[in-house]
């Protein structure tokens, strides 16, 4: 992400704030747009301390920064994705991929409006 130029990377934060308010409604309705600009570019700083540096991967930290609080990979409320974040046999994506099934997937379901 570090080497993405400064129009480019602003294409990328202007998706992963599209995602974030479409996936997480409920969690963003509260956040205008400077702030949720700030903390998605404040989250793809933090994604890159744990090696995660696909588009994708980053884009689902920055969510569980959203749902579970900025510092959730430092907290030590949430003390199981930090474990997840350490393991060093598991690639960045996998990583993601057990933080995505255990804590995204449900503040997914419960953001989604009833029809």
């Amino acid at each position: 992400m570090a080497c993405l130029d400064s129009s480019a990377r602003g294409v990328y934060v202007a998706s992963v704030m599209r995602f974030l308010r479409a996936q997480l409604p409920r969690e963003c309705a509260d956040l205008g747009e400077p702030e949720l600009r700030a903390r998605t570019e404040r989250g793809i700083t933090a994604a890159s301390t744990h090696g995660l540096t696909r588009r994708w991967d980053v884009a689902r930290f920055i969510a569980c920064q959203v749902c579970l609080g900025e510092h959730f990979d430092t907290d030590p409320v949430h003390v199981w994705p930090q474990a997840v974040l350490a393991r060093p046999y598991l690639t960045p994506s996998r990583k993601m991929d057990w933080i995505e099934r255990h804590y995204l997937r449900p503040y997914r379901r419960r953001s989604t409006p009833a029809t």
